[in-house]
């Protein structure tokens, strides 16, 4: 065998040794796991990655950005997702977006204990099952392009423009029941449940609290929650209650404060901050009861019909 042949196979073997034994590179998804977190937190189609594992920065890649519909709330990845990891804690996440009403609003960080996945948008957050997230949905057709559900908390388009049948019990001392006070400033009964043991209202400021024999939390036509803490606080003036404390709906997977509740004419409009909506008065003319809302026993309510409300942004 000739020297030149000789030297020739020994590169090729040394080529091959070298090939077989350098470790084959994780993929985005690989990482994932191998960080506590399921592969169903990125959509399919991630091309590459990047990651500094002294400090845990990291970016994902796409060709494009992915954008996909799960149940009634829409998803949006860009074509580079940055952000921090480690050990079950992803943070300062950019890139990511979720639709809550009409605003969009940025996924800022993703947490797992145990079985859950806390989700943050900085204002709100919320936890899903991890079982949820076992697969990857698709860019364009997310679960449904082989009719995968959600097991999850799921909303009708109303619930999420319902943002609101929520408000604030209010009132004052007096022989007025809190709910003839809320009269009194030209409100229907029904934005406070039934339950309110007492009232204090200062006349000269307006500011109140309101009590229940405990915490109260229903929903209303199945597709969304309100919950009241067993106090509820705030300010009252003809037709507007504001700086409310107390009050919470669920929309989507994330519980937002209501903070303000004005009347307008024959509409209320109701504020969580980054966003509102009104409805018509005649929605509220009828208390819900805890635990079981309007749709009690021996308190079965005509289903509520809302027209279309008006959204917007703050």
């Amino acid at each position: 065998m000739s020297s030149i042949r000789l030297v020739w196979i020994l590169v090729v073997c040394l080529t091959a040794s070298c090939a077989l034994s350098q470790p084959q590179k994780l993929s985005a998804y690989d990482v994932l796991v191998e960080y506590g977190f399921p592969v169903g937190l990125l959509p399919k189609g991630a091309i590459g990655y990047s990651l500094n594992r002294d400090t845990g920065e990291f970016a994902v890649y796409f060709d494009k950005s992915c954008s996909f519909d799960i149940e009634s709330y829409s998803l949006n990845y860009k074509s580079t997702i940055t952000g921090v990891i480690s050990k079950t804690r992803l943070y300062k996440l950019k890139g990511v977006t979720v639709k809550v009403l009409l605003l969009w609003l940025n996924i800022v960080e993703v947490t797992r204990k145990a079985d859950d996945i806390l989700f943050s948008v900085g204002i709100a957050s919320a936890d899903f099952g991890v079982e949820n997230f076992l697969e990857s949905p698709q860019c364009g057709c997310g679960f449904d392009c082989n009719k995968l559900p959600l097991n999850g908390d799921s909303m009708s388009m109303s619930a999420l423009l319902l943002l609101l049948l929520v408000s604030a019990p209010i009132a004052a001392s007096g022989a007025l029941t809190a709910y003839e006070m809320l009269e009194s400033f030209h409100f229907p009964e029904g934005i406070l449940p039934k339950g309110v043991t007492g009232y204090e209202l200062e006349r000269s400021s307006g500011k109140f609290r309101a009590d229940l024999n405990g915490s109260c939390s229903f929903a209303l036509e199945g597709s969304y929650k309100l919950s009241y803490q067993p106090t509820i606080t705030g300010y009252i003036s003809d037709g507007r209650l504001t700086e409310l404390r107390g009050i919470s709906v669920k929309v989507l997977f994330f519980w937002l404060n209501i903070i303000d509740v004005t009347r307008v004419g024959d509409d209320l409009y109701f504020s969580v901050g980054v966003a509102s909506a009104s409805f018509p008065l005649n929605n509220f003319f009828v208390s819900p009861q805890c635990g079981c809302g309007l749709d009690c026993d021996d308190f079965r309510i005509r289903q509520l019909k809302f027209r279309n409300p008006s959204l917007s942004s703050l």
